[in-house]
């Protein structure tokens, strides 16, 4: 049965988050979601050969999960939303999946790592999107892969993989005719993808702010929080990005890759795509670091020429305040008698502030 199912964003599961604590991260026998995606837990199979594919959604209350999987084809279970800690237990467990890979799974804030035993391969990570233009979220994703098993375990709902099923569908790179291995790399593909388009944004709203900074009229903006906000952008983008590159190498030692030697061109091409995210996230570091200091050098540039004003300003009353003080003591005042005294007195304070400015702009003092 050929069908193109269509992703769509889920209500939050109501519920009290469960924080991430040390005990998460113990060995038992049995972990729950420490996560902040409190997503309803939703299952697809997609099985292919070279003929054909075949697309299901799973309820939850399958009886039996390994009972659907067929030797013939690659099996790829997708898991969206980790809210249902018993059903991807039983999952895990139809299929022998080690209780540590389930600690795994479950809590998203472990640190990005692949590691192969045999022919099984598990890769962690942390992808990073824009949810809105101000807002960037982070993902924590698993993927398992074994024989002709593949299992992927993302926190929400989302339209990251429907390239991937849409490859499937039309043959892309003759998908169908390859093993996991290559539905892996097309995998990796699509969430590399959502980080390159990421990095980008990233890399884009920066270069708005150089140009505002630039610009010394355009003072609307909070430029201070505007950094604030790209700093912990770039932060997620790195935390995402960094520690997954330092593993990569284990793919090429992997069952994926040694078995299928056409396939190291495609994963070389997947480390290109996550290495171009690293360096665009350093060089965003580096201009952040010079944005900041151009910022905090501004703020003292316009303090100082506030400053300035201020000086100027209380200079050319300093003598006009003598004159006053004088006028003001209690005797008479020889001016006070004279027809026009009121108005010479007005001419001599004009002339005094007037000579006093013109006095400090000979000198260059403003």
């Amino acid at each position: 049965m050929h069908r193109k199912m269509k992703s769509t964003e889920l209500p939050q599961v109501p519920g009290k988050h469960k924080p991430d604590t040390a005990e998460s991260h113990l060995f038992s026998d049995s972990y729950c979601y420490t996560g902040k995606h409190r997503f309803p837990t939703r299952i697809t199979l997609v099985r292919y050969n070279k003929e054909e594919v075949w697309e299901t959604e799973l309820s939850n209350d399958t009886p039996s999960f390994r009972s659907l999987v067929r030797e013939d084809c690659v099996n790829w279970f997708r898991i969206r939303g980790l809210a249902d800690e018993e059903t991807i237990t039983r999952l895990t467990r139809e299929f022998d999946i080690h209780p540590l890979d389930l600690k795994v799974i479950l809590t998203p804030c472990h640190a990005a790592k692949i590691d192969i035993f045999d022919k099984r391969l598990i890769l962690v990570m942390q992808s990073c999107y824009f949810e809105n233009p101000q807002k960037i979220d982070s993902e924590h994703i698993c993927i398992l892969a074994r024989e002709n098993l593949v299992f992927t375990f993302k926190e929400r709902e989302g339209t990251m993989y429907g390239h991937v099923v849409e490859s499937l569908q039309t043959n892309i790179l003759h998908i169908r005719e390859e093993d996991t291995g290559m539905l892996v790399a097309f995998i990796l593909n699509s969430i590399f993808a959502v980080m390159i388009s990421t990095a980008y944004q990233v890399e884009g709203i920066l270069e708005k702010l150089d140009d505002i900074m630039l610009n010394a009229r355009d003072n609307k903006i909070d430029i201070g929080s505007k950094i604030q906000e790209c700093r912990h952008a770039n932060l997620i983008l790195q935390k995402s990005s960094k520690p997954l590159r330092n593993e990569f190498s284990k793919l090429w030692q992997s069952h994926l890759v040694q078995t299928e030697h056409h396939l190291l061109p495609v994963y070389n091409e997947l480390y290109n795509e996550l290495d171009y995210v690293v360096l665009t996230a350093e060089n965003s570091k580096e201009l952040l670091a010079s944005m900041r200091d151009l910022y905090v050098s501004n703020n003292d540039l316009r303090t100082n020429t506030i400053m300035k004003r201020l000086t100027t300003v209380s200079t050319l009353f300093i003598p006009i305040t003598f004159l006053v003080g004088l006028w003001g003591m209690n005797f008479r005042m020889p001016l006070f008698d004279w027809e026009y005294g009121y108005f010479i007195g007005w001419a001599l304070l004009v002339l005094t502030a007037y000579g006093t400015w013109k006095y400090m702009k000979r000198n260059r003092w403003f």
